[in-house]
């Protein structure tokens, strides 16, 4: 009988962890319908939550221009790096760090506009300091429920399996 209440216990807490309906680390949540408002909200608490755990020494700017989208951007800047975890399609699921360290008036990943700075941190440099790879990786869990609210697996899951591998 403890068995069978251990694996319950078990397989109840593995659900309730997969639906990730509750706050994130940050505290950030979506309540109700996911609107584009809610969204931004939760994104922008993420966002300053870790921003001031980066350190920005060598920091680079990007303008962003045209046609470019935050992913693409991210796989430029970290595409070709090793040994910064199991990021999937050449790191471009790193784009939640370069958002948290520009501080932007848009927050959202998807409405990046032409003339925007991005700030380009040094992944690196960050990722070998416990307390910005700690802020890194809460912050792409973060992010990931959010992407989950909005119904997008393919985002949460690489969010979810990069943040696992830091």
């Amino acid at each position: 009988m403890k068995k069978l209440l251990f694996c319950l216990f078990i397989v109840i807490a593995l659900v309730g962890l997969s639906c990730r309906s509750g706050p994130t680390m940050s505290g950030a949540t979506i309540d109700g319908d996911v609107t584009t408002e809610r969204v931004h909200a939760a994104l922008s608490h993420i966002y300053n939550t870790y921003r001031s755990s980066l350190d920005l020494t060598g920091a680079r700017e990007h303008v962003v221009q045209s046609g470019d989208t935050l992913s693409e951007i991210t796989r430029r800047f970290y595409g070709d790096l090793t040994g910064v975890g199991t990021a999937g399609a050449r790191n471009g699921f790193y784009f939640p760090v370069i958002m948290m360290a520009s501080d932007l008036d848009i927050v959202d990943p998807d409405y990046i506009q032409p003339g925007m700075r991005l700030v380009i941190p040094d992944l690196p440099l960050n990722l070998a300091n416990s307390r910005a790879r700690r802020a890194i990786k809460n912050c792409l869990n973060d992010v990931a429920y959010v992407y989950s609210r909005r119904g997008n697996t393919t985002n949460e899951q690489g969010l979810l399996t990069l943040a696992n591998s830091l």
